[in-house]
């Protein structure tokens, strides 16, 4: 959510949903380093979430706002006054657990953040709160102290996606199987596996690379949107067992354009990881952005 208003969409972005059982809004923000926090938790949100069976696990994240993760994390006064103010908000709109989303954690500021996981997961726990962690799959995190994470939280999620994104040097996939699969190896040498949650994405990126200069343009599209632009652009489909998906390919005189789809065959092969490695269960960013029809393949599998 990036306004309020993002409140009042719940119904709409839960139509159709099967097999869904929490719903993660991205409520709060850290607004600077000394650890305040702006929030757009709702009560009327939660007790609507609630009527429907969800469970509401507020969002919390570092990137909304340019701030100093280091001189925030590293700061105990700082990092008490945003687990203060989170414990407060959560109570207060009576949501069911915190998600941590924090991204782009540095080397030099891991074993600050580390501390940060485990002082919120005391509060959560003080609390009744059910704690969750997201992160990157290890190879773009290896510093990330997950052994921790697995011990204090009650649930760790991999980020199975942007294995290649807007700052890439070449075109591919955003989340292949492959990619998927051996951060949930890497992940599960530290992280148990009832504790870990697979996270997969409802979007892909569409890549169109110029045979004039070389450059290389990036556009991200939800499900939806990328199967209307290949259909309006009567894109060539193969599937491509490599990257377990489908590829939408269209080769013309100014550029060649690819997207690696995010579908229901795709989703398959992500979905059965999930039984293969018996984990916890899966997690999608972001709603909204899914073809209804894969609700019924994912209520299969979770």
């Amino acid at each position: 959510m990036s306004t309020a208003s993002g409140n009042d969409t719940l119904a709409e972005r839960i139509s159709g949903a099967q097999g869904l059982n929490v719903i993660s809004p991205t409520w709060f923000f850290v607004t600077d380093d000394k650890g305040n926090i702006s929030s757009f938790a709702s009560a009327a949100y939660v007790q609507q979430a609630h009527g429907a069976g969800l469970e509401v696990w507020g969002l919390i994240d570092n990137f909304t706002n340019q701030i100093d993760d280091k001189a925030f994390m590293s700061n105990t006064e700082a990092r008490t006054n945003m687990i203060t103010q989170l414990i407060s908000a959560a109570k207060d709109c009576g949501m069911d657990g915190i998600n941590l989303d924090f991204e782009s954690i540095k080397e030099d500021e891991a074993i600050h953040y580390t501390q940060l996981v485990r002082e919120l997961s005391i509060a959560c726990r003080k609390n009744g709160l059910v704690f969750s962690v997201d992160d990157p799959v290890p190879t773009f995190s290896s510093h990330y102290n997950r052994r921790a994470q697995g011990q204090v939280a009650d649930y760790v999620i991999m980020m199975g996606y942007d294995e290649h994104f807007s700052g890439s040097d070449t075109a591919g996939s955003n989340a292949s199987l492959s990619f998927v699969e051996t951060g949930i190896q890497d992940t599960l040498k530290e992280v148990p596996a009832n504790k870990l949650i697979s996270a997969m994405p409802f979007y892909t990126r569409l890549w169109i690379e110029s045979y004039e200069n070389g450059s290389l343009e990036c556009q991200t599209l939800s499900m939806t949107d990328a199967n209307a632009y290949a259909k309006d652009k009567q894109m060539e489909i193969y599937w491509d067992a490599a990257s377990g998906q489908n590829v939408a390919e269209l080769d013309t005189e100014e550029n060649l354009q690819k997207m690696w789809l995010e579908d229901e065959q795709s989703l398959t092969e992500k979905l059965k990881l999930i039984d293969t490695y018996q984990l916890a269960g899966g997690a999608f960013w972001k709603l909204g952005f899914e073809d209804k029809s894969v609700w019924s393949l994912i209520a299969q599998h979770i």
